[in-house]
């Protein structure tokens, strides 16, 4: 069968061809993922913001890109420092429940070389070190609200839709 001859059957039988489109789009999406990630040094090359702790840096729904870094290239501050990413295995003395991708700015490193994370909205510095093999990687790029569909599907599939329906794009 050639191309032409598989074009003129999925254009005939429709529901066939938005299948394997969109199959053919999932796969796509797979292998630009993998490849950015390859790029960028990292496993996790696109992530969302999900809650207000970045305030007014960083918005709910916001899309970062990702860049793997290694620590000794990173820079601390609490205003100026790089923004990473990391995740707080649940099972570590302070870290919140669920092994969540956190998105703080680094503070400082400690002498042992932990990290010391904050989020620029929170009044304190994070209760946990961070272990430099949580790292995924420093903020490369912001994408301002291109996070919102992940944001509402998460919703959709948590089944709340209270929360859904009283939905706030913004802090």
């Amino acid at each position: 069968m050639v191309v032409g001859e598989i074009h003129d059957y999925l254009e005939s039988h429709e529901f066939i061809g938005n299948v394997v489109y969109i199959v053919f789009g999932m796969v796509l999406a797979v292998i630009v993922y993998q490849a950015l990630g390859f790029a960028l040094s990292t496993e996790d090359p696109i992530v969302v913001v999900v809650s207000c702790s970045m305030l007014p840096n960083l918005d709910r729904g916001d899309m970062l890109i990702l860049k793997g870094v290694d620590v000794g290239d990173l820079k601390a501050g609490r205003t100026d420092g790089d923004i990473i990413v990391y995740v707080c295995p649940s099972d570590n003395p302070g870290c919140p429940p669920g092994n969540k991708l956190i998105v703080h700015r680094l503070y400082e490193v400690n002498e042992d070389g932990t990290l010391v994370s904050w989020g620029d909205n929170n009044p304190s510095a994070d209760a946990w070190a961070v272990k430099p093999e949580w790292l995924k990687g420093r903020v490369f790029y912001r994408v301002p609200l291109l996070g919102e569909p992940k944001l509402i599907l998460t919703e959709l599939l948590r089944g709340n839709i209270g929360g859904l329906l009283s939905y706030k794009f913004t802090c």
